[in-house]
């Protein structure tokens, strides 16, 4: 292919080399796909507005087919790929080369479909385009250390299974160990859950495989706890698991030094808007302070809700209004590790955290970020993914907060 560039034709969607196919063909199969899941008669298949599970990506691709039949496909890239992350490509490249006809054409016209270069590299370039089309690193947030497992790079005739070996701070989207990142993954791309960064400047400056940010540190991870498997998925589920338990012992037990929370009822209250992730799965977002009714009227009736109530906790409405909601797909906190900062503060970070880790909040990540500082050279950091830090998830609490006169940083990600 060169370095021809790709456009967006409405006749055709290219794939990868000279194969094409019509846009009729592709609609056609999406119907067939989206009939053929909605046809089965399990609940998860239906398309509710708040359901986020394995229906996802059809509502994506229903939105997709809606803007290309009107020729709004403004879609970005990055958020398509999230989207779409369990889709996976033969070759590490494609993951990107076979979304640029249906994605933002901003994006498409600057990326060159290049074989001759290594997937990282591909994945870095896509990555700067995204920071100067969008405006935002939304991406940091999906580079914890789990995805950087593994791709496939090579030539069609000798495919070459190997480790990811690009900067922390460029996503792996050939990764099967992929989350979902909270400030890519509302389903109206143009928003974000989040805006915890607003106050922070955007400034990335690219330099091969550094990336230069403005950022504020927050907190240090101090404490991590052992007790939460991948494997226990399920127990997520029901709010009598002894899991439960073990989160309310670790995360309830007062610190020696002045903790951020000023009794047992606000540490029960932030214990519920951490363990939930503020109501991220549930559409439209609740407000904060609607959500631990929300987790109350979950749990109510079950040892985990007799024991918030043993701290003074109680809901402030009878259940009505936006508690009548409940949460879904609670096991997914199974690919979060809970800790404790050496301040006090309660917190989720994505798998790979580590004691001494650093929470920044970056210009351009609508998140907080966990960074590892290095420990010999120059000051660097390495991206371990998004972290949910109650207090310090929107750009109010920030402001509102003692970091609010906080020095702005200029750091180094690698």
């Amino acid at each position: 292919m060169g370095d021809s560039r790709i456009g967006s034709p409405k006749t055709a969607i290219f794939l990868c080399g000279s194969d094409s196919i019509s846009m009729d063909d592709v609609f056609r199969g999406i119907d067939m796909a989206v009939k053929s899941l909605l046809a089965r008669p399990r609940p998860m298949k239906k398309l509710k507005r708040g359901n986020t599970g394995e229906v996802r990506p059809v509502r994506v691709l229903r939105e997709l087919r809606q803007a290309l039949e009107t020729d709004q496909n403004q879609f970005g890239l990055f958020w398509l790929m999230e989207h779409l992350r369990f889709t996976r490509a033969t070759f590490a490249h494609d993951q990107i080369y076979s979304l640029l006809g249906v994605c933002n054409p901003r994006e498409a016209n600057a990326t060159l479909v290049r074989y001759d270069l290594e997937p990282e590299e591909v994945y870095k370039r896509s990555a700067m385009f995204h920071a100067d089309i969008h405006g935002n690193l939304e991406f940091l947030g999906l580079c914890a250390p789990e995805q950087r497992d593994t791709l496939c790079s090579g030539s069609p005739g000798n495919p070459v299974l190997r480790a990811f070996a690009g900067p922390s701070w460029v996503p792996n989207w050939h990764s099967q160990r992929l989350r979902r990142c909270l400030g890519l993954s509302h389903i109206n791309h143009e928003e974000t859950f989040f805006n915890a960064s607003e106050a922070i400047p955007f400034k990335p400056s690219f330099d091969g495989d550094h990336l230069t940010v403005s950022g504020v540190l927050i907190d240090r991870i101090s404490s991590i706890a052992d007790f939460c498997p991948r494997d226990r998925a399920p127990d997520f589920s029901d709010a009598n698991s002894k899991l439960y338990q073990q989160y309310l012992d670790f995360w309830m037990t007062p610190v020696d030094e002045p903790a951020p929370y000023s009794d047992a009822v606000s540490r029960a209250e932030a214990f519920i808007r951490t363990l939930s992730l503020n109501g991220i799965y549930l559409e439209p977002v609740p407000f904060p302070d609607d959500i631990p009714t929300i987790f109350y009227n979950w749990c109510n009736g079950s040892a985990l809700c007799r024991r918030l109530e043993a701290y003074g906790f109680k809901p402030k409405s009878s259940g009505t209004g936006p508690g009548e909601k409940a949460f879904i797909r609670m096991k997914r906190l199974v690919s979060w590790d809970p800790f404790i900062t050496s301040k006090g503060y309660m917190g989720l970070g994505r798998e790979g955290a580590a004691i001494g880790d650093e929470i920044w909040l970056v210009g351009g990540c609508s998140t907080p970020v966990l960074l590892s500082p290095s420990t010999v050279g120059p000051l660097q950091y390495g991206v371990k993914g998004e972290v949910f830090l109650d207090g310090f998830m929107f750009k109010r609490q920030f402001v509102e907060s003692s970091h609010q006169d906080s020095k702005v940083e200029r750091i180094v990600l690698v």
